[in-house]
């Protein structure tokens, strides 16, 4: 609707996770001068104003800037479920409830796509927006009723020089990375923006490290253990985020799927990962959490592999079951470590841990993926284009029995002459940056699959029990 390029419109998914990403590690003090329940619903009021400004956006622009809006509401949003849910179940139960809220937040993935497909078929892409004020309401009047509101006794300071001083690291870095391709890496430009998030990233963490009451305890991280699982909870969220923003732009962009259709392919692996969050679940409780992560592992990293032998002839058949396999294996993988990383920590400290691991989860990790994977479809392509355009060079095949192939299509259109050869080197030049994409597209799956691997050795610092 607004003509944005691939760099633009990542801002509108990296703009919320920014928002979301620097809002979690404030959660604690957020938590304890509002109380936990009148922040969770502060919130949801912010995430639901967020919604319904995005559906009126009237600009790429302000869509970006309303999308920040939705972002600082929905930051806080899951941190607290997880504290609340780490609080409430007993250990020998927390797998289960991990399961039955990964159940429910997977509820959303399967089902939205293909709504959201729909309405902005038919109705308009704003109804997308407008969707999430209905059950935002609905979710607030249940907060009210079901969760007491407790308030802390002890009254904590807010880190205002930590948390400045992670934003511009985070947003410095980010730009960065989702420019540099455009720019040039060796442009002053970019070079500028890594050194202030080098800065303000080395500076972020001595405040942190001598601070009484700091935003971000980065002394948990002393825990080899939980250092261990944040690594990878962080590799497999920039995993998870990326493949997602990687299937979006494969299937509406490079295949022609309409976002309805696109919809339905992506619905039964969702489906799937809803429905394999709870055994996955009662699974943690029950086995031993580093075997069931490995095996996640293995079927996300050959899912992956699989993935690469993508080609333009494959039929939407294959797309929807490839999808459906790497969706099966997630909830093997975060579900258990979710539920074994909180108990890695004392219980005065599963507050700030659980805002740890969602800001790698969610925000961190989530930025980074969709920067790297689009920074890397894009390189990738340009390597590609100029390797097919050699290679077409050093072809005993000459450019003129090419275009005798495509100039007879360009007449029939009703183009002759001057027009007609200009538009048959067109036809010509985006055959091969379609196909310098399906090999970008191959190298990145190749990537994820690699990403994979390496995040098994980390699984040996999960507790067997």
């Amino acid at each position: 609707a607004f003509g944005l390029n691939l760099d633009q419109a990542q801002w509108v998914i990296t703009a919320y996770m920014i928002a979301s990403a620097v809002l979690i590690p404030t959660v604690g003090w957020l938590g304890n001068w509002l109380g936990n329940r009148n922040l969770f619903l502060l919130s949801l009021l912010v995430f639901i104003s967020g919604s319904a400004l995005s559906g009126l956006a009237w600009s790429g622009s302000s869509l970006i800037l309303f999308r920040v809006l939705q972002g600082i509401g929905g930051g806080p949003i899951t941190p607290m479920v997880m504290v609340y849910l780490s609080t409430v179940f007993p250990e020998r139960q927390r797998g289960l409830a991990m399961g039955l809220y990964g159940m429910a937040s997977a509820f959303g993935p399967a089902v939205g796509p293909v709504l959201g497909g729909y309405v902005t078929d038919h109705l308009s892409w704003r109804m997308v927006f407008y969707m999430n004020i209905l059950p935002g309401l609905v979710c607030f009047v249940l907060v009210l009723l079901v969760i007491p509101n407790t308030r802390e006794a002890v009254r904590r300071s807010l880190d205002l020089p930590g948390l400045l001083t992670l934003v511009i690291f985070l947003v410095s870095l980010l730009i960065a990375l989702t420019q540099g391709q455009r720019q040039g890496w060796d442009s002053s430009y970019i070079q500028r923006l890594l050194l202030i998030a080098g800065a303000s990233f080395a500076g972020f963490v001595c405040l942190e490290l001598f601070r009484k009451e700091p935003l971000v305890e980065l002394r948990l991280y002393s825990n080899l253990a939980f250092a261990g699982i944040s690594l990878a909870m962080l590799i497999t969220s920039m995993t998870f985020w990326g493949t997602g923003f990687l299937q979006t732009i494969l299937l509406q962009r490079l295949l022609n799927y309409t976002p309805a259709q696109a919809g339905y392919i992506v619905m039964p692996g969702a489906l799937i990962l809803a429905m394999m969050m709870l055994a996955a679940g009662r699974l943690a409780d029950k086995v031993d959490r580093r075997l069931i992560v490995w095996g996640g592992l293995v079927m996300f990293a050959l899912g992956s592999y699989l993935f690469s032998f993508l080609t333009l002839q494959h039929p939407m058949s294959w797309m929807i079951w490839m999808i459906a396999w790497r969706y099966a294996a997630i909830p093997f993988i975060f579900t258990p470590m979710n539920a074994a990383s909180l108990l890695l920590l004392p219980p005065d400290k599963v507050r700030m841990g659980s805002g740890l691991i969602n800001l790698l989860q969610q925000g961190v990790g989530g930025t980074l993926g969709l920067a790297f994977m689009t920074t890397v479809l894009q390189q990738r392509t340009s390597v590609h284009a100029t390797l097919l355009d050699q290679h077409q060079a050093l072809s005993s095949l000459r450019w003129s029995d090419v275009l005798s192939r495509v100039q007879p299509i360009i007449t029939q259109a009703g183009d002759i002459g001057a027009l007609a050869d200009v538009k048959s080197w067109a036809l010509v030049y985006r055959h091969l940056l379609q196909q310098a994409t399906v090999a970008a597209y191959q190298d990145c799956f190749i990537l994820l699959t690699a990403m994979a691997v390496v995040v098994m050795p980390l699984m040996v610092f999960l507790r067997k029990h």
